[in-house]
């Protein structure tokens, strides 16, 4: 079997490393070189433990540090104006608000590409994002954003498909349609969340009101036990809010899901609207690279940081080969959940650290599978818990085959890159269907993530989010995962680097 492994890995690291993710130069559509890359010693072990679960991690990072340093206003320094640490949407959003104040910003990222929890890849010839997708007009900072570079959507067509298609707690296996259940679903929806106005009436300020507090230790699984349900309508909330949580019931914060719900217009067809029907034409890396190439910092890639040392004169950030960058300020904008691998001077306070180690509860799987011919678009819905596929919808059409967008709560319930189990896990759902492929990227094997996107466990958000947020002296603090409003989506990300790029613009200024 050993080889059989090592044969999957390099067929996954080719058909990855054939689309790259980053383009900035001046000529405006030409796009930097691709190039595959080595694991460091380090990183090796980090994937080689986890076996295939990563489908040959190193390779999906699309290099282009060769042609970069031609592009860049200014000259690369060790000693720009602010450090900002992490590319992805948030370190991206900062650093051209700093940039657009007249500072000097060196951007270090760890990956050999921009993007963080987002990337677009290639999947049976189709560009695919295996990491955040989906935006929206009620998304307000990434809408103003696809707005400000001229970006278009694409729909998700299974997100508004009429076929429904469940197992029930039993697994008994039933099908139905939006036409037959529509309002009863939105009903159920509004029963179980018939608080949220009143909990969160501007969900995106979550202290004008701390009443939300005394609810934020109930998990959501607790919260469906409690529900006076019909056992039909538990099975489709629990499957979608498993999907929102992307983790077990038992690990998601109650008060999160409410949230959720209110900040996506206190109505499941609003909030469907919000989190899973549209896409960035092109790929979230469309809507980066644009952001890049306006932003144009000294960009530095394979950029592990391991040290932030604050002095009453500034900040040095070291990095795991060795490199010093001393400047004013700081941006940290890396997930929360892998905060703690950076030492810095003074420490994390508890409020930081504590949330760092415990981790967010967002670990589950995203799986892009091919099926053999074309099927009317549907949506698959099974309750958490131990289900290897608790949501599904299709995702379009592929050289007269299907595609689908499937999500599980746990790498435990489902290997993906196990192609047997994804058409086992299928055919509970589809008894007839044959996967032809399946394409998936495990975001807990990451050493730079070590999780999927941002979702509380009972008791966190009422505990850390406040201290997450602070600035520590010159060291400010900004991630998707701890922002006010679309936490966890690229939207939170673009919020909180506005944040902070305004902040720390507005320090060193001053100095």
């Amino acid at each position: 079997m050993t080889w059989l492994v090592h044969l999957h890995i390099r067929q996954m690291t080719d058909k990855m490393n054939r689309r790259g993710n980053f383009s900035m130069d001046d000529a405006g559509d030409q796009k930097a070189g691709e190039m595959s890359r080595q694991l460091t010693a380090s990183r090796r072990a980090v994937f080689a433990g986890a076996g295939i679960g990563v489908l040959g991690g190193a390779s999906i990072l699309a290099a282009c540090s060769e042609e970069k340093s031609s592009l860049l206003d200014d000259a690369p320094t060790n000693n720009p104006d602010v450090v900002v640490i992490g590319g992805g949407f948030c370190g991206v959003t900062a650093a051209r608000e700093l940039r657009n104040r007249g500072l000097k910003v060196t951007l270090l990222e760890a990956r050999n590409r921009l993007g963080g929890r987002t990337f677009t890849s290639e999947f049976a010839g189709k560009e695919t994002d295996m990491g955040g997708t989906w935006v929206s007009w009620l998304q307000p900072h990434v809408w103003a954003e696809i707005n400000r570079y001229g970006m278009s959507l694409t729909e998700t067509k299974g997100a508004a498909a009429s076929k429904f298609i469940a197992l029930d707690y039993d697994g008994r296996r039933r099908e139905t349609s939006i036409d037959d259940i529509g309002l009863e679903l939105e009903a159920s929806f509004g029963q179980l969340f018939a608080d949220a106005y009143a909990i969160f009436s501007r969900p995106a300020e979550p202290f004008i009101d701390r009443s939300w507090i005394k609810q934020d230790k109930i998990s959501l699984q607790q919260r469906l036990n409690e529900a006076s349900l019909s056992p039909g309508m538990k099975v489709f909330i629990d499957a979608y809010l498993t999907t929102t949580g992307s983790s077990v019931p038992s690990e998601i914060a109650w008060i999160d899901m409410l949230r959720v719900f209110a900040i996506c217009g206190f109505s499941l067809t609003s909030m469907n609207d919000a989190v899973a029907r549209y896409k960035v034409t092109g790929g979230t890396k469309t809507l980066l690279d644009a952001m890049a190439k306006e932003a144009r910092p000294d960009i530095r890639l394979d950029a592990v940081v391991r040290s932030v040392k604050q002095s009453s004169g500034g900040v040095q950030v070291v990095t795991e080969d060795g490199q010093r960058f001393n400047a004013k300020a700081a941006v940290c904008t890396v997930p929360l959940n892998v905060l703690e691998d950076i030492e810095f001077s003074p420490p994390l306070p508890s409020g930081k650290l504590e949330p760092s180690q415990q981790k967010h509860a967002g670990s589950g799987t995203k799986t892009h599978i091919l099926l053999e011919g074309r099927h009317e678009p549907f949506s698959l819905w099974a309750p958490g818990g131990n289900a290897p596929i608790n949501f599904a919808l299709t995702d379009g059409e592929i050289n007269g085959n299907t595609k689908l967008i499937a999500f599980g709560p746990s790498p435990k319930t489902l290997d993906v890159n196990d192609q047997e189990a994804v058409q086992a896990a299928i055919n509970q759902f589809l008894p007839e269907a044959k996967v032809l492929q399946s394409f998936s990227y495990d975001w807990n094997l990451d050493p730079f993530s070590k999780g999927t996107w941002c979702i509380s466990k009972p008791g966190q958000m009422s505990k850390y989010l406040e201290d997450l947020q602070a600035p520590i002296e010159r060291v400010f603090f900004a991630s998707a995962d701890w922002a006010n409003g679309f936490r966890g989506f690229i939207d939170g990300a673009i919020e909180q680097g506005l944040i902070a790029g305004r902040k720390v613009a507005e320090l060193v200024s001053d100095q």
